[in-house]
């Protein structure tokens, strides 16, 4: 990858963090405190020099094949992540389930073991120090799995009877029961904690004429970053129903997809102002961004379909749905508490909240809050949100004839750093560009030695 400087954006940065904190829009008032060392790291220093241009992302050789008896999936062991084929249209959902249950044993032996140490690092980050007593996350994984459609139901039968062990329950011993394979799909409704942003260009400004869309997933990677270890491209054969899937081994539902129409859907967490998390008569907002995929054409019937029914989803989160024509960011209010707001579609001409700067309708920008006026505030008063949504303004608005190798620039040009809010966390899983002038994916996925300064991207292919 070709390297050059790139002092403008580190200008950029320095501007974004000065217009960022808890509340604080300026620090024309803040006076820095006299010491005999400086704790603090220039803002320019945190820049590197990534620059994509005349580099094509990689595509990546299958190393091995695995195929379940039935033929109805097929695993290709690439190097960064497996790329999985599933065939519904020779095989009902409860056979596709198993087969993909018998597939992934064959390529990953070591897969119940390896997720569910990841599982359980999850429940016990919710559990409020109660380990062993997992009853309020069992009632979860029951709510859920109960109001899922019957396909989706009997798919998740077949992979759980396939994949997890009958005679046991919650209960962490390096075997992965029927109920800890079935929780392992409702994570985001049952547990959360994503920290994900999103920003999408318009053909108007494009070097192109045609939208970009870029999706940053951040999660749990594990104590050993065990998600790193199964990056899973999936492709869901069925007829006019198919997408693709950018997610981890196993998973069903969408953390980020495409439809065959160039439909893109991902999910930032926002959470709730309720004190205390119920799920009763809520149902799964993942499943229900697959189904919005499965059924519907563009991006605004999905963001229309997930608004609709968003007092049916357990979290208020915001729904990125992009397409070649148009970009929704679905604000989901999921209560009727009084000051959360109202459920809305933001677009680029949405009015924003009044303490919030976004200077170029062309770019359409999300992070881990609301942001049209009247929702909830949880981005000027919350640092990582603020910070993050003024970097993506000073570094994006404005900008045009925009290349794909310069908006992956902009996307990587901060060194990885703990001590600072930076739109590349630690937590990084997979950052995905959709690329509409050619209708296909790249993405960068983070591997088991953990986010690095300058990644590569990878090439996914075609969603058609």
């Amino acid at each position: 990858m070709k390297r050059r400087k790139i002092s403008a954006v580190c200008a950029v940065l320095m501007s974004a963090v000065m217009l960022s904190g808890c509340g604080r829009l300026t620090y024309d008032d803040y006076v820095v405190p006299e010491s005999d060392e400086a704790p603090l790291t220039p803002v320019a220093n945190n820049c590197i020099e990534n620059n994509y241009e005349g580099t094509a992302p990689t595509k990546e050789e299958t190393k091995e094949v695995y195929t379940s008896s039935d033929g109805l999936c097929r695993i290709e062991n690439k190097n960064s992540y497996f790329d999985v084929t599933l065939d519904y249209e020779n095989g009902s959902y409860k056979d596709v389930g198993a087969a993909y249950a018998e597939a992934i044993l064959l390529a990953r032996p070591d897969y119940g073991e390896m997720l569910e140490q990841y599982l359980y690092e999850n429940i016990n980050s919710v559990a409020n120090g109660t380990k062993e007593d997992y009853s309020e996350i069992e009632k979860r994984v029951m709510t859920f799995y109960t109001g899922l459609d019957d396909d989706y139901r009997q798919e998740l039968e077949g992979f759980a009877e396939k994949l997890g062990d009958k005679d046991i329950e919650f209960k962490q011993d390096g075997k992965l029961s029927r109920d800890e394979v079935i929780l392992m799909e409702f994570i985001p409704d049952a547990l959360r904690g994503t920290a994900c942003s999103a920003i999408s260009a318009n053909g108007n400004t494009t070097a192109t004429g045609e939208r970009i869309t870029c999706r940053v997933l951040e999660w749990q990677l594990g104590s050993e970053n065990q998600l790193c270890q199964a990056h899973s491209l999936v492709h869901y054969k069925n007829g006019e129903k198919s997408f693709t899937s950018v997610t981890y081994m196993g998973f069903f539902p969408i953390l980020t997809a495409v439809n065959k129409n160039g439909v893109l859907l991902g999910e930032l967490d926002v959470g709730s102002s309720d004190a205390e998390y119920t799920c009763e008569g809520k149902t799964s907002y993942t499943y229900a961004m697959r189904y919005a995929l499965e059924n519907m054409d563009t991006a605004k019937e999905c963001a229309e379909y997930m608004a609709e029914n968003s007092k049916r989803f357990p979290y208020c989160v915001n729904i990125l749905a992009t397409d070649k024509n148009d970009a929704f960011i679905a604000e989901l209010v999921v209560t009727d508490k009084e000051g959360e707001g109202e459920t809305v579609i933001r677009d680029g001409n949405t009015k924003l909240n009044k303490k919030l700067k976004w200077d170029d309708t062309n770019y359409i920008c999300s992070v881990n809050s609301f942001s049209a006026d009247g929702n909830t505030d949880k981005i000027t008063y919350n640092e990582s949100n603020l910070i993050r949504w003024n970097k993506y303004n000073r570094l994006f608005c404005g900008q045009k004839d925009m290349t794909l190798e310069r908006f992956k620039e902009l996307m990587t040009c901060e060194k990885i750093n703990d001590k600072l809010v930076n739109i590349r966390g630690e937590g990084l899983v997979h950052m995905v560009i959709a690329d509409y002038s050619t209708n296909t994916l790249q993405a960068i996925l983070t591997g088991t030695e953990g986010v690095i300064d300058s990644p590569e991207f990878i090439d996914l292919g075609s969603w058609e």
